[in-house]
């Protein structure tokens, strides 16, 4: 039975053990609302190339009010004292509009003592510092998650499954330590293209750890390509296959295993570090993707920021990059193309120059600084100002839509300026 199966059983399991629980009693039940949100108003100086703030949402140029901006509520339904659950739901300008991609954490909770933590449902991946409140703006410095990081994090920021925490003080510290297991499918648009991608048997080990200005986390995770619909890799994967006799171009058959999803597992591995004495925030995360999938190339990807506190006012620096672990495949067109009919000869060069094309598209290497304050008007209202400036190195753009006339062989610059509110209610 695969794990998928089991975890919807194991939701529905603990649903009904929750309701007929025999603690649970009228009067235990309580539901709190809350909610979040951002206005934001955006700039990029380059007409020609998109920007989104992660891979689930619309690439925009010029001018934007709905790139950054989030509205966003939750529901925290207590039982007992045992058993509670969470519901929250986002609004933002996805691009796929799905209400699987609008429904961030649905799951019920139990706590069968102190120290353990038991859950099933729709969870946050629990990889990154962010991984609690990713959307909340009013939580952290930025205008935006760190772009180079945080877009990775967006195709696995919540999972379907079943998770294990364990906590306790430790020398005047807190640690968790917390098993997950599930799935997740991301829907995603690339160019016009619609694209989904399941991730099953997906696995996260992670520990943080807190002790007075300082916290700590470690997170690494393992998951397998199960499933992936997505016309135009559906449709060059089917011509790489139909390539025959193979010495025509011998490396159709290695490019059509490479974007084919059977067999194919991705391993991601993070640290993270914050630091927080009232007057100085420092924080830093690095990242490590290992894939043999050319669709996820491997890569590696960081930040380091850097605020200070002067009364109501942070002001914030920092540097994120990404780039990707191996070199870009090298395609040879062979030279007996030459001696074959017109007609063949244009229809394989074609196929050649599209799977360059689709092999050198996903590959991000990108370097971005930015500078900027964040007011905090009151508890529940900031205001937030931040310029950007992102290197887009040659074949380096996957987390960009560069219309295909740029060409992808270049090096790119793009600025962003962001004004934005962020409020909690």
């Amino acid at each position: 039975m695969r794990l998928s199966i089991l975890y919807k059983y194991t939701l529905f399991l603990a649903g009904v053990f929750a309701c007929i629980s025999s603690q649970v009693k009228a009067n235990d039940l309580s539901v709190e609302f809350s909610g979040f949100a951002t206005l934001s108003m955006s700039y990029s100086d380059d007409s020609d190339i998109g920007f989104s703030s992660n891979y689930l949402n619309e690439s925009e140029t010029g001018f934007s009010f709905s790139r950054d901006s989030i509205l966003g509520g939750q529901a925290n339904i207590t039982i007992n004292n045992n058993w509670d659950a969470v519901v929250q739901g986002i609004y933002q300008d996805r691009s796929a509009k799905y209400f699987n991609n609008f429904l961030e954490l649905a799951f019920i909770r139990y706590r069968p003592q102190r120290n353990w933590i038991i859950r099933a449902g729709r969870m946050n991946s629990d990889l990154f510092l962010l991984s609690e409140y990713p959307y909340v703006g009013y939580a952290y410095l930025w205008a935006r998650p760190p772009h180079a990081y945080y877009s990775f994090a967006s195709t696995a920021g919540h999972y379907d499954g079943v998770d294990v925490e364990y906590n306790n003080q430790i020398d005047d510290g807190f640690l968790r330590v917390k098993l997950a297991l599930g799935t997740t499918t991301p829907k995603l648009t690339a160019g016009d293209e619609q694209l989904t991608i399941t991730f099953d048997d997906l696995y996260i080990l992670s520990a943080v750890y807190i002790k007075d200005e300082w916290t700590f986390r470690a997170a690494t995770s393992k998951s397998d390509v199960s499933n992936f619909e997505s016309m135009p890799f559906n449709t060059l994967i089917d011509s790489l296959n139909t390539i025959a006799p193979s010495n025509i171009w011998p490396q159709a058959a290695h490019f059509a295993r490479g974007f084919e999803h059977q067999h194919h597992s991705i391993n991601y591995s993070a640290l993270g570090l914050a630091y927080d004495n009232a007057n100085w925030l420092i924080q830093a995360e690095a990242g490590k993707t290992k894939s043999d999938w050319m669709v996820v190339p491997s890569n590696n990807s960081g930040y380091v920021s850097v605020g200070y506190r002067v009364n109501e006012m942070t002001y914030f620096g920092g540097l994120s990059i990404a780039k990707n672990k191996k070199n870009t495949p090298e395609i040879v067109t062979p030279e007996s193309l030459a001696y074959l009919p017109e007609a063949v000869q244009y229809a394989t060069t074609e196929l050649i120059e599209v799977t360059e094309y689709a092999v050198k598209r996903t590959i991000v290497d990108q370097k971005n600084v930015n500078v900027g304050a964040k007011w905090y008007y009151s508890d529940k209202v900031v205001f937030k100002v931040q310029a950007d400036h992102f290197i887009i190195e040659p074949t380096g753009g996957g987390l960009w839509d560069i219309a295909p006339e740029l060409g992808i062989d270049v090096e790119h610059n793009v600025n962003l300026i962001s004004f934005s509110a962020s409020l909690v209610f």
